[in-house]
């Protein structure tokens, strides 16, 4: 799709990629940009900060109904919405001993976020035959974040529902990327680096970008059309050999582990 010109969502917009997102879009020139966070004060920082053509709202990605009242919104604003970036999505460290109402929470925010957005957005991209999905993810949706095993679960499910969607609906007009990230350099990472093992283990083994950098990428994608979006060097060699080989692949993720990767 092209950016100039166009009608984008943005999720999780009040601070990191989503922020670097809704700001690129503008810069791309989309003539509108609604700023969408859980911290509805900090989307409206954003929203201000880009000037006329910028709303914000505030959402819970995990909730449906808020999903609906956003995409509501941006209509009565600003018409049809050519792109919905679902980018909020939150960390959660921890094995199968992680209780049930956390599993459930990691799971609605990073993967039920996907499919609340796809169903208020996707009949009416449909209808008009075109339309984009950009899904911010992270590599371990394809690969495995150690030590985090809810937030890798969720994430791999967000990737196949994405990949669903683009093998449903890409014959007809509907673009779908999932962006992949390693280590970006955001308050998430900041807090969670101290105490969650899969983020000491990225920052020691991966390049840090700036969200800036990431969502130069990411738009760059979009525009390609292209299905899975890597920014980070080895996260795609890495894929292709879990896909070729998944025991070399599981052994070259247990050396990273131990510190000899």
């Amino acid at each position: 799709m092209k950016i100039e010109g166009s009608v984008a969502v943005v999720t999780g917009a009040a601070s990191g990629i989503g922020r670097a997102l809704a700001e690129r879009l503008r810069e791309a020139g989309a003539r509108g940009v609604v700023v969408s966070d859980l911290d509805g004060d900090g989307a409206e920082e954003v929203a201000a900060s880009l000037g006329d053509g910028a709303i914000a709202v505030r959402t819970d990605v995990a909730d449906e109904a808020s999903i609906q009242e956003l995409v509501a919104r941006t209509r009565d604003r600003f018409g049809a919405i050519d792109l919905f970036a679902s980018n909020a999505g939150l960390t959660m460290a921890g094995g199968f001993e992680v209780s049930d109402a956390d599993w459930r929470r990691a799971i609605d925010v990073n993967l039920m976020a996907h499919v609340y957005a796809a169903r208020a957005v996707l009949p009416a991209m449909l209808e008009a035959g075109r339309g984009h999905l950009l899904q911010t993810i992270a590599a371990c949706g394809v690969l495995t974040a150690f030590g985090a095993a809810p937030y890798t679960v969720a994430k791999q499910g967000a990737v196949a529902f994405a990949e669903y969607l683009a093998i449903e609906y890409g014959g007809r007009g509907i673009g779908v990327s999932c962006l992949l990230p390693q280590a970006v350099n955001t308050p998430m990472l900041a807090a969670g680096v101290s105490d969650h093992q899969a983020l000491a283990v990225l920052k020691a083994n991966s390049q840090v970008l700036e969200p800036e950098e990431v969502a130069a990428a990411a738009l760059a994608g979009v525009e390609a059309n292209q299905l899975h979006i890597f920014t980070h060097a080895g996260s795609a060699d890495s894929f292709r050999l879990r896909a070729s080989d998944a025991d070399a692949w599981a052994a070259e993720m247990r050396a990273m582990l131990a510190g000899r990767g």
